[in-house]
């Protein structure tokens, strides 16, 4: 967030921003950390020459003024009131005023003052989902921070400032500052720093503390990061993301507004976002996630916030605009806008109340989860339907104006409003702006009296949209999608809808099967509590919610209980009620519940709500996503809906260490959007997600004349046959980093590899010139032999010192590897292998094996290119293997002939496997089970990319990575999904993603920078080597299919299915994504291993039956098999 500073009342009254001139600052800073002292001189230039002059300055600081024939006077303190707190307590009574008289036609003078500065950081009352203290300032040993709310310069009504800073501190202290720091000397055991800001600021911000500085010199600005303990490694990802979302926002917005960009690390968790640095704190900044979430939203600060500055006293547009800019582009760039606008709109249904709600303008700052609901969320709301409303190309250029025409003033919505006119023509958003901006509330939209009519010719849809709301009607631009019979992608209109009640038809040649009013969430709207499946946030911003407890529990738990119902995160105005299970004869319908233990009598009730959102609750064990959750040494939680009213939400809790309770209660706002948590037994989340949509309320119809019409989903209807789900169109997001990936390399390599060279098979033309072109890129990326003793170069070509040459049943086989020589642990390894072969050529027709394998050679170079200008401490080898299509004959010689102990010192290997076609679906990471360690690995490159990731502990022979575990060394195969064009002609390059390799890489290079990193060699595999299934002779060469595509997360017994293929066998039955299969035709199958050998004993034709698990239901299906 933007810090904002405490400011007198009579500043907003008398003096705005927008009419401040510029004060100018030159201050001598000398800081005692240890003493929490501070000694200043600041020589004060006016904008203009004045007699009388009020300032204030912090309590205690006694100013004296140097300038001859000048007086100061301390005015009585501010009457009670006459504070208004722009940051979240008025309780900080820090500064008080100075009445200074001058010489006519002075505009320069000097003032002098000094003393101690320390307010220890103090959490914020009610805001418990974040968790962050505060300070008006600090100088301490551990550091200082000071800025606009501490008052430690002299602050003038209104004041705008441009400054220079001298600071002093002793030896081994830092400071960074607003502004370019243009000199820095260490001299008689002090540290002296100047920085500059020649632009004006509407604060001056100071930090200190014993900083470790790195920094990239190269494109301005300069980036900068400054560190409590020495950490290269997070230092350069820090330096990297920087300059990837300065030039994204350059680009989108205008220039950056300052000559520097600092990431500086506080000594207590804070997320600011001050002039040309940002304050992050010392936990926050080690969160792998905040590389590409809370970092860009401060970046982007210095346009916003920093940059065009806040007229507070008109609402704060800014946090809207940047969690719109920051937060949720990044979300939409990953393809998860709609889930992000929906959590937006989530939030607001549950916090904001009767009582709470205020409008737009009305919003200064963050003080709860209310507040933040309306100021963050509404806001961004708003910003996203102007974006809708005008399109991209005129959204941007409002932006552009917005900025250029503000930049370094004070702005409010009326600017804002000024510059998006400018696209449309003056007075063409009065409305939008009057209703979103100045006034408080929702529209609350219903889907009403659809009806299907036969026409002339094909079909007439009718329908009304209604808004439920108290009061006037909003203007709206509604999006309503309506799927036809059979077809996937629904047809999007745009409908105006301006009364409370409007009537629609829609005519088609096709059937109608449904309709859905703003299914993506695109408008700002109260949600209906059905609409949605219930979420913990509902529970924990419920008014007053009842508390159930049981009257059979022990003494000690019910104690355990009782703590945790005092521990219960919430305003104070809002305390909920207890009750003992024995005192109620029913749950109350109409309010918000919670039930705590099994033993609770209203448990059985809540247990079977939970079952048709998918939460099968036994005596011993909850069943979640088919998985099982033995209640031993386990807290669960879980939200569902009332039972006697599904328009509120019930709560369960369990636990059989009430002991956990009172840590449970910490950590469950950080977890509101959720629908259930698993935590073990030492209170780590093992489980968490949310419910299907398709359970909820609004997912259960009832039959009627035209079909499936519910009176509790409000805004959806199914009128007839529907087996098609809907497919909504990609979004382009409006703005995205630029990798450090190139898609186009890629793709040059893959179709070069992938076109006619005569095939890949084993001596073939093509195989030749293949293994040309990987040495002459590892000549290109200026890797060195990893061969002892290389191959001589033949021929004259110099890629052949990569080379390791052998026989092996006849055939000559060639390997290559080149390596990055460490920084620091370079006897030590890492392995990015792909292999480079493929099927020999069929009748004269070559197997272009594109996918397989030439896009994990492509993915190779591409990492390869990117570490080469980078030198990690331990060494990486880039491996390209032959003779894997002939039972991976290139990595068992490869390790077999390691020598000198190389394979201990192998950190893992990651093996590049097929990986050119993501298509928005998940990265596949196969045998995770070769190290305990890839969990945890693997979830870290989750937080920092947000991509999503499914990963197999199955031990499988897929491809080279076995090689690997077979010699106890840890490895992991990359896969970007099962296709139909595995081993067959029609594996073409023109069908590979090569946007989702780029996300593949992103991924990838997090893995391999923690593996070449200092930290210790990874847990080597457990079990035996023949353990290993045999993946290629398995499980590729069965004929028959059911349309099953495998979960490869799926860690129980059975095969969990990811998807089912359309027109399959599968597809015809009732089984769905996420069933999983236990037997067929009696016989268990408990992994892919034993699925495979039962389809084997199959051909096109047989007919079987499947039982499987849905839901946690055991059902059955037969089946008729097709060709695989």
């Amino acid at each position: 967030m933007v810090k904002m500073k405490i400011l007198p009342l009579f500043l907003f009254l008398f003096s705005p921003f927008a009419g401040a001139g510029v004060v100018g600052h030159d201050i001598r800073l000398r800081l005692e950390p240890e003493q929490n002292l501070l000694e200043a001189e600041d020589s004060i230039t006016m904008p203009e020459a004045k007699t009388g002059l009020i300032f204030s300055l912090h309590k205690g600081l006694s100013p004296v003024v140097l300038t001859k024939g000048a007086s100061l006077t301390l005015l009585p303190p501010e009457k009670p009131g006459d504070v208004y707190a722009v940051n979240y307590s008025s309780s900080w009574d820090v500064f008080e005023k100075y009445s200074l008289s001058l010489p006519k036609g002075t505009k320069t003078f000097k003032l002098k003052y000094g003393g101690r500065i320390a307010h220890p950081p103090a959490a914020q009352e009610e805001d418990y989902a974040r968790g962050f203290s505060e300070t008006p300032g600090l100088i301490s040993p551990e550091g200082c921070y000071l800025s606009g709310s501490t008052f430690w310069y002299p602050e003038f009504d209104g004041e705008l400032s441009s400054f220079k800073l001298e600071t002093d501190l002793p030896e081994g202290y830092e400071s960074v500052a607003g502004g370019d720091r243009t000199g820095r000397v260490v001299k008689d055991g002090r540290t002296r720093s100047v920085w500059k800001a020649a632009v004006p600021q509407d604060e001056i911000t100071l930090a200190c503390g014993k900083y470790k500085e790195y920094a990239d010199h190269g494109e301005k600005p300069e980036l900068q990061v400054f560190l409590r303990e020495a950490d290269e490694a997070l230092a350069q990802k820090y330096l990297t993301a920087a300059r990837q979302y300065v030039e994204m926002y350059a680009g989108l917005i205008g220039p950056y507004p300052y000559g520097k960009f600092a990431l500086v690390e506080n000594f207590w968790e804070t997320g600011y976002g001050v002039a040309s640095f940002t304050l992050l704190g010392p936990k926050i900044i080690r969160f792998p996630f905040i590389l590409n979430s809370s970092y860009p939203h401060e970046i982007l600060h210095n346009w916003w916030g920093n940059g065009v500055f806040v007229d507070y006293e008109k609402g704060n547009w800014c946090e809207g605009l940047t969690a719109y800019l920051a937060d949720y582009l990044i979300s939409e760039g990953r393809g998860k806008g709609a889930e992000y606008r929906m959590a937006a709109l989530q939030k607001y249904a549950d916090y904001v109340r009767a009582g709470k709600d205020f409008p737009l303008r009305g919003f200064q700052s963050r003080r709860s989860p209310a507040s933040e609901a309306v100021g963050y969320g509404k806001s961004l709301m708003f910003y996203h339907m102007l974006r809708t409303s005008l399109g991209d190309v005129k959204f941007k250029a409002g932006l552009r104006d917005f900025y250029r025409e503000n930049k370094f003033r004070s702005a409010s919505f009326d600017d804002l409003k000024r510059s998006f006119e400018k696209q449309t023509g003056k007075g063409r958003l009065d409305k939008f702006f009057h209703q979103w901006v100045d006034l408080p509330g929702a529209p609350e939209l219903a889907l009403r009296n659809v009806k299907i009519t036969r026409e002339a010719e094909g079909f007439g849809l009718e329908f009304e949209i209604v808004q439920l709301q108290d009061g006037p009607a909003y203007q709206l631009e509604v999006p309503v999608y309506i799927q036809l019979e059979n077809i996937s992608r629904p047809r999007k209109s745009l409908l105006i809808v301006t009364q409370k009640e409007e009537s629609f038809k829609y005519s088609s040649m096709v059937k109608p099967a449904r309709i859905a009013v703003d299914p993506e969430f695109d408008l700002f709207r109260k949600l209906d509590p059905l609409e949605t499946p219930p979420t913990l946030s509902r529970l924990l911003g419920a008014a007053g919610p009842l508390l159930v407890l049981p009257a059979a529990a022990s003494s000690g738990t019910y104690s355990a209980y009782e703590t945790f119902a005092a521990a219960w995160p919430a305003d104070k105005g809002n305390a909920p009620e207890l009750r003992k299970d024995s005192e109620l004869s029913a749950l109350p319908k109409n309010r918000q519940i919670w039930i705590f233990g099994n033993e609770n009598r209203f448990y059985p009730e809540l247990a079977g709500g939970l079952a048709r959102l998918g939460a099968r609750l036994g005596p011993e064990k909850a069943v979640v996503d088919n998985q099982d959750f033995p209640f031993a040494a386990a807290t669960m939680v879980f939200a569902g809906f009332n039972p006697g009213d599904p328009a509120y939400s019930a709560g369960l809790i369990l636990t059989d260490r009430p002991e956990k309770l009172r840590q449970l209660a910490a950590k469950l706002p950080h977890y509101g959007k959720y629908g259930y948590l698993v935590f073990d037994a030492g209170m780590a989340a093992v489980k968490t997600g949310g419910w299907n949509p398709d359970n909820s309320a609004s997912g259960q119809c009832t039959k009627a004349e035209n079909g499936c019409l519910n009176p509790r989903a409000p805004l959806t209807a199914t009128l007839g046959p529907y087996a098609v789900p809907p497919v909504y169109p990609a979004r382009e997001p409006l703005a995205a980093p630029v990798s450090v990936f190139s898609a186009d390399r890629m793709k040059s390599h893959a179709v070069y590899l992938a076109s006619e060279l005569e095939g890949r098979g084993s001596g073939e033309t093509g195989l030749e010139k293949a293994y040309r072109h990987i040495g002459k890129m590892f000549l290109e990326y200026g890797l060195k032999p990893f061969f002892d003793g290389s191959a001589s170069p033949e021929d004259g070509f110099a890629g052949t010192r990569f080379a390791q040459e052998w026989e092996e049943n006849g055939h000559a086989l060639r390997n290559l590897a080149g390596v990055i020589e460490g920084s620091g642990r370079k006897d030590e390894y890492v392995v990015v292998s792909a292999h480079y072969d493929h099927l020999p050529s069929e009748k004269g027709k070559v197997y272009p094996g594109a996918n397989d394998n030439a896009s994990g050679i492509a993915l190779l170079f591409e990492l390869a290119g990117y570490y080469s200008k980078r030198r990690p401490s331990r060494t990486i080898v880039f491996a390209a293997f032959d003779g894997e299509e002939r039972g991976r004959l290139g990595s068992r010689h490869f390790i077999k002939n390691l020598g000198g102990g190389r394979a201990a010192k192998i950190n893992a290997d990651i093996n590049l496997d097929s990986v050119g076609r993501l298509d928005g679906g998940k990265m596949l990471f196969l045998n995770s089970g070769s190290s305990d360690k890839w969990t945890h690995i693997l979830r870290g490159a989750g937080f920092v990319t947000g991509l999503d990731y499914e990963a197999s502990r199955q031990n499988l022979d897929s491809s080279d990575q076995a090689s690997f575990i077979e010699a106890g060394i840890p490895a992991v195969q990359l896969l970007s999904g099962i296709n139909a064009d595995y081993h067959k002609f029609s594996d073409t390059a023109e069908k590979l993603d090569y946007a989702g390799m780029v996300k593949e890489a992103e991924f990838l290079k997090e893995i391999i920078d923690y593996l070449a990193g200092d930290s210790d060699l990874i847990t080597r595999p457990p079990g035996s080597p023949s353990s290993l299934i045999s993946h290629p002779s398995s499980l590729n060469k069965r004929t028959v299919s059911t349309g099953l595509i495998p979960s490869f997360e799926w860690q129980g017994k059975g095969v969990k299915a990811d998807s089912v293929a359309p027109g399959s066998p599968l597809s015809a039955t009732e089984f769905r994504a996420g069933d999983v299969v236990t037997r067929i035709n009696g016989i268990p199958t408990d992994d892919l291993r034993s699925y495979s050998r039962e389809l084997g004993k199959h051909v096109p034709g047989d007919k079987i039956k499947i039982t499987y698990l849905s839901d946690g239901l055991e059902k059955t299906a037969e089946l008729e098999l097709t060709a695989k």
